[in-house]
């Protein structure tokens, strides 16, 4: 920890405790001797001009109660600045960019404050990477409409293009923004179904904002919708599939959460796994990506189209 952090954690400090601090408890949260914290309070004190006095039948150091002192310039420790840049390579990365111009500003400046603590804020992208899988391009200006409605509760006419690559006009009332395995999302009440639906944010051709105003859908019907059953397009839960997964990813399965009301329990070696769900495609394809080591056990119809799309693929093989 440098002389800025310990300045800061200090601050810190003071700002949270209504009594006097002992000199031994700050040297603790400084991770130094008693002698040098005390150096430290009195540069903290002189140096900074920080509001400090000393209690001396408590033996401990305060801010004065109606201090309104702040560390100028020195908000983030250096490990804080650090996180944080991480954090903004990561966004950009994850909005492909749409975040950028936005964020520019305090990077900057995030990057001259990390500067000044000797950090080389480039060696952060050189050595933390984050690589997408299976991530569609999504283009800014259907982003930034999509946003912009949802926040101004408007409604949006969209021309869609579903997975058979049908096409559909849309007139939706924009819900939630959802980054879900390496895309987004838009949860929104569609006026031409007349319900809840689901739309990836890549198989929008075009957004046009409108002017009437959103229909608001309760949060509680929201969470009732989408968070009832497994995956993206979920929708009320009709079924509960019951999978057993063998012993080469059984203690890997029983670490991962598949959804919220999930019951995993062991059978010997195996874990049997059971989830709600309504639509099973994505299912489906999870299920598969386990191979021979995983078997549905129930429903009937879903140990079926498994077994379907399994004989489907040995045909190329």
């Amino acid at each position: 920890m440098d002389k800025f952090d310990r300045f800061q954690v200090l601050h810190r400090v003071f700002t949270t405790r209504k009594r006097p601090v002992p000199l031994k408890v700050l040297a603790e949260k400084l991770e130094c001797t008693e002698g040098s914290a005390k150096r430290l309070i009195h540069q903290l004190r002189d140096y900074w001009q920080a509001p400090l006095e000393y209690d001396s039948e408590r033996r401990g150091w305060y801010y004065h109660p109606d201090s309104t002192f702040e560390l100028p310039g020195l908000w983030l420790t250096a490990a804080e600045l650090q996180s944080l840049t991480a954090l903004l390579h990561l966004i950009d990365n994850i909005g492909e960019g749409m975040l950028g111009d936005e964020l520019q500003v305090v990077e900057r400046s995030i990057h001259k404050l990390i500067q000044a603590r000797g950090i080389d804020p480039a060696a952060i992208a050189r050595h933390i990477k984050y690589f997408a899988i299976s991530k569609r391009q999504t283009h800014y200006q259907i982003f930034a409409t999509v946003a912009e409605s949802l926040l101004k509760k408007r409604q949006l006419t969209l021309l869609y293009r579903d997975y058979r690559n049908q096409k559909t006009t849309r007139t939706v009332s924009p819900q939630t923004l959802v980054y879900y395995r390496e895309n987004w999302h838009l949860d929104a009440w569609c006026h031409l179904r007349n319900g809840l639906r689901t739309f990836a944010l890549s198989r929008i051709q075009r957004a046009d904002p409108a002017t009437a105003a959103a229909k608001e859908v309760p949060a509680s019907e929201l969470a009732s919708h989408f968070a009832d059953s497994f995956g993206i397009f979920s929708g009320p839960a009709k079924y509960q599939a019951k999978l057993r997964f063998y012993p080469e990813v059984a203690r890997d399965l029983a670490s991962q959460q598949w959804h919220p009301q999930q019951v995993g329990e062991w059978e010997g070696q195996n874990y049997l796994l059971t989830i709600p769900y309504n639509q099973d495609a994505e299912l489906i394809m999870e299920i598969l990506k386990y191979g021979n080591n995983v078997e549905v056990l129930a429903p009937a119809t879903l140990r079926a189209r498994v077994k379907e799309k399994l004989r489907g693929a040995l045909q190329f093989y």
